[in-house]
């Protein structure tokens, strides 16, 4: 995981290609038009840039021997001739122009963080006409921030937004953040149960708060770290926590404060996972190549879906796993889509215990011989191919119910079509979305996220821009 390796190599955080942000924008869809929607600086205006393209052709370059220093005045000097007609290395070269100013389209910024943002999770209440949000990251905080809008006097909207802390004081970093108030409901008694936030770190703990004010409500003993939580889709009362360190899936009892099941039996970490829409069934992915179904009440594992070869190569490591996982997918809800290392996802149906699909999210390089043995004898490492984002069309949306998306770090988002995949096939490829300022998917994608009620998915990329 990235994020883990940011926090343990703070050392290295400035040097690599990753844009790391302690900004949490919150930016309105309908404000953003065709041309802006990508949050990056683009422009069509042909009178801004030189005709010649800016790229250079990989077969005309050559290796230099360059000092290894970062002062990039004292290079330009030892590389240039001794000569009184060399231009100033802060001279802007001749048909260069600057890029224009990435225009701030959020409706609210919160700069609470000090250090990158892991984790964030969100919930809109109508009738209160309030976005709550909760944000983690590798400070070891993690926040509540609410947005109100309101009626002015002049009949325009306004915004209100505050900032809480969030008291338990952890020692690692933040990873997730879940809410229950999509699937709260009341109790015996008549009353709505408490709305709650779950937040899981690095360092094991899973804390409960109160999602109206953030107070501590329980801090819960469960693995030795968190990778993902969720709660239970029918009342919001069962808590779901994995673990990556140990491979254990943790239950919890809320209101109890108990842990009711602890699902063993993964030969890796678990990387991701989740109740099914009707909460019968807990799925996950695993990075030993398998997507598991567990029964909740008896804590036993109901169906094994073998995905990948995860056996050791040659060199000792292990073989890829799957990275991410998404479920509710198909006009009955029980498809489940896992994201692999391999460049491929897989779409089962839980119920019926099939394989339905496998989509070729990665593409081979032409011309390019990518085997162990090449790359082997070039002690090259391999190309990178995971994908690291999958999602289903929600089925509110007319026409998509079999539609689901997949992101990897080639930052290549791809629309599937699953109607005409049997028998675990191959789907119909509907669109390949590729951002127009990273043609060569420099920036791979991290998360990706479906729209309620338009066609639209959301992707956040390693260099900090969010498309949609």
């Amino acid at each position: 995981k990235i994020q883990s390796a940011t926090k343990t190599n703070n050392a290295d955080t400035n040097t690599n290609n990753t844009t790391i942000s302690s900004t949490i924008f919150v930016i309105e869809p309908r404000s953003i038009n065709q041309q802006t929607a990508t949050m990056s600086a683009n422009t069509n205006n042909e009178d801004d840039f030189d005709e010649t393209p800016t790229f250079v052709d990989m077969n005309s370059v050559v290796e230099v021997n360059v000092p290894d220093t970062n002062n990039n005045d004292d290079v330009g000097d030892e590389m240039m001739d001794d000569t009184d007609d060399a231009p100033p290395s802060n001279m802007p070269m001749e048909g260069a122009s600057s890029s224009p100013a990435i225009v701030d389209q959020s409706k609210a910024t919160f700069n609470s963080h000090t250090d990158a943002i892991y984790a964030i999770t969100s919930h809109y209440d109508a009738s209160s006409h309030t976005l709550s949000m909760a944000s983690g990251g590798g400070d070891d905080r993690a926040y509540l921030h609410h947005v109100t809008t309101s009626n002015s006097n002049e009949g325009t909207a306004q915004l209100s937004q505050t900032t809480t802390p969030l008291s338990h004081p952890h020692t690692d970093s933040i990873s997730c953040l879940a809410f229950n108030a999509p699937y709260i409901a009341k109790d015996v008694s008549g009353k709505p149960q408490k709305s709650l936030l779950a937040v899981g770190s690095y360092d094991g703990a899973i804390v409960l708060y109160d999602a109206t004010n953030g107070e501590l409500v329980q801090v819960l003993e469960g693995p030795s770290d968190v990778e993902w939580t969720c709660f239970h889709p029918k009342g919001g009362t069962v808590l779901l926590a994995g673990s990556m360190a140990d491979g254990t899936i943790w239950m919890y009892h809320t209101p109890s404060k108990s842990c009711l099941q602890v699902f063993v039996g993964h030969e890796g970490g678990v990387t991701s996972g989740a109740f099914t829409p009707d909460g019968k069934w807990v799925v996950n992915a695993c990075q030993d190549g398998t997507c598991r179904v567990w029964a909740p009440k008896t804590g036993m594992s109901r169906h094994v879906f073998r995905l990948m070869d995860s056996i050791a190569g040659g060199d000792g490591q292990p073989g890829p796993g799957l990275t991410c996982l998404a479920v509710g997918g198909g006009q009955d809800g029980q498809l489940a889509i896992c994201g692999g290392e391999d460049g491929k996802a897989y779409v089962v149906h839980i119920s019926g215990k099939k394989l339905v699909a496998k989509l070729p999210h990665f593409e081979e390089q032409k011309n390019t011989m990518n085997t162990a043995e090449t790359l082997a004898d070039q002690n090259e490492e391999p190309e990178a191919r995971s994908i690291e984002a999958v999602g289903f069309c929600p089925a509110t949306i007319h026409g998509t119910a079999h539609w689901c998306a997949t992101g990897g770090v080639d930052g290549i988002l791809k629309i599937w079509n699953m109607n005409v995949a049997t028998g675990g096939g191959t789907a119909q490829l509907r669109q390949r979305c590729v951002r127009e300022d990273q043609p060569q998917g420099l920036a791979g994608i991290t998360q990706l996220q479906w729209h309620a009620s338009l066609p639209l998915v959301i992707c956040s990329y390693t260099d900090g821009v969010v498309g949609i």
